[in-house]
């Protein structure tokens, strides 16, 4: 009897689990700063994964994979730093999903570390930088 029961939770289980119903996302953050000036400092994390602080230098990245919870709850947010100064966004949530499903290879929100501020793009990041062209969100404070 007892066997019985579990049974069925444990289908429950993989359904949860199961990739068509959650979808898998990837975020990456790239450092595109100029070279005589390049040291990034990030701090990206979620409710349940901090990944601490990271230095990036010049066409460094930082990347990162997941599956969106079934409620699309699922949210990740970065500090950045960069020559005295920083900017705090949102690397994914459930308004920027839609965003981030719309660039070659699909699922992928690509952040960019610039000069003059903070680009996204949802295409993905290479060792020579970001492919498509990305469109500025944040400038730096």
């Amino acid at each position: 009897l007892v066997f019985s029961a579990l049974v069925p939770l444990i289908a429950i289980v993989r359904i949860i689990d199961a990739d068509p119903l959650t979808k898998r996302f990837e975020v990456n953050v790239y450092n595109n700063l100029p070279k005589d000036n390049s040291k990034l400092v990030t701090h990206c994390q979620s409710g349940n994964d901090d990944f601490g602080n990271r230095t990036l230098y010049v066409n460094q990245y930082q990347q990162w994979a997941f599956h969106q919870d079934l409620f699309k709850r699922t949210l990740y947010f970065c500090h950045l730093w960069w020559n005295g100064k920083q900017q705090t966004f949102d690397v994914f949530s459930k308004h920027l999903s839609g965003d981030c499903q719309t660039g070659i290879g699909g699922n992928i929100c690509s952040w960019i570390a610039r000069a003059d501020g903070i680009y996204f793009s949802p295409n993905e990041v290479t060792h020579v930088g970001p492919v498509g062209v990305p469109q500025k969100r944040y400038d730096w404070q």
